[in-house]
């Protein structure tokens, strides 16, 4: 009986202790496929989250990209803007260093006129050979005298044809800002060309006095302008720049031939030329300026492929 009791027991304890390890079977094998669901669905979160993330530093990058290169062009603008900023600051010094000397200029004139004519000596009974020296000075001086003033006045004239040509540039490139202006500002490697360089001019011919406009706002950039690049404007040797002082020249020695040609004769005069003519072919210069074929490069355009 007390053996049966104890079987019975024993047999009930592995019962419920089967029954119980069940249940904790379940409960772990449950617990581990929520563990598994969720660590998945964390795996699938975090990929989206990755895959986000990369697409974010894509267009990130684009955006950086874009705004490098519009950096660039803003960049290139600015260069344009200041080198003609130094270009106006070099015509306003050259204005007024014009200016100040046209006002000294007409200053020496106020003082010789202010200056009290200076009066004849009385008149001799009997001449000297000084008078005579004196006279002949004054004579000679008329003719180099009158030579100087018709070669300031070319040079004026001259100085007053520059001035109209600068002024009509300067309002030509204002008009085709103005013109320009709806248009928008451009893009891409389209850039307001810097000022052009003007073609060789006499070193004499310098801007006449004027007055500087003010500084006025700086119009957009206009689409499709292209870079203007100067042809055939090296001075060899610098003949060009002579020019004035050539003419000049040319009209004192012309008036001083014919004053020599009334004194001396015109066959000795012309046999005079001749030998100075094959004196100075000796040392002469050969200018090479019209045979310059020098290949013009457009900075410019290599500028923006580099970039």
């Amino acid at each position: 009986m007390v053996l049966r009791t104890l079987v019975a027991a024993a047999a009930a304890a592995a019962v419920t202790g089967a029954v119980l390890m069940r249940s904790w079977d379940r409960e772990a094998g449950r617990r581990v496929a929520e563990l598994t669901r969720a660590r998945a669905s964390d795996e699938w979160r975090a990929e989206e989250r990755v895959a986000e993330l990369e697409a974010d530093l894509e267009e990130a990058r684009e955006i950086r990209a874009r705004l490098e290169t519009k950096l660039r062009r803003k960049r290139v603008e600015l260069a344009g803007l200041r080198g003609e900023h130094a270009a106006l600051l070099r015509r306003y010094a050259n204005a007024e260093t014009e200016r100040a000397s046209v006002l000294e200029s007409r200053r020496q004139l106020a003082i010789e006129a202010s200056e009290p004519a200076r009066e004849l000596p009385a008149a001799r009974s009997t001449p000297t050979p000084d008078a005579y020296a004196r006279a002949a000075r004054a004579l000679a001086d008329l003719p180099r005298n009158a030579a100087l003033q018709k070669a300031r006045r070319i040079a004026d004239d001259a100085r007053q044809r520059d001035l109209a040509e600068r002024a009509r540039e300067t309002d030509e490139r204002r008009g085709k800002h103005a013109a320009a202006e709806p248009s928008g500002p451009g893009t891409g490697d389209d850039r307001r060309p810097s000022a052009a360089l003007p073609a060789t001019r006499p070193a004499a011919q310098a801007p006449a006095t004027r007055p500087v406009p003010a500084a006025s706002a700086v119009v957009p950039y206009a689409a499709a302008r292209r870079h203007l690049v100067p042809q055939g404007s090296f001075d060899f040797f610098g003949t060009q720049k002579a020019a004035p002082a050539a003419i000049e020249r040319a009209a004192i020695e012309s008036v001083q031939n014919e004053d020599l040609a009334d004194v001396v004769g015109e066959e000795a005069l012309a046999e005079h030329r001749s030998d100075a003519s094959q004196e100075r072919a000796v040392g002469k210069v050969i200018d090479l300026t019209a045979h310059d074929e020098t290949e013009q490069l457009d900075v410019a355009e290599l500028r923006s492929a580099i970039s």
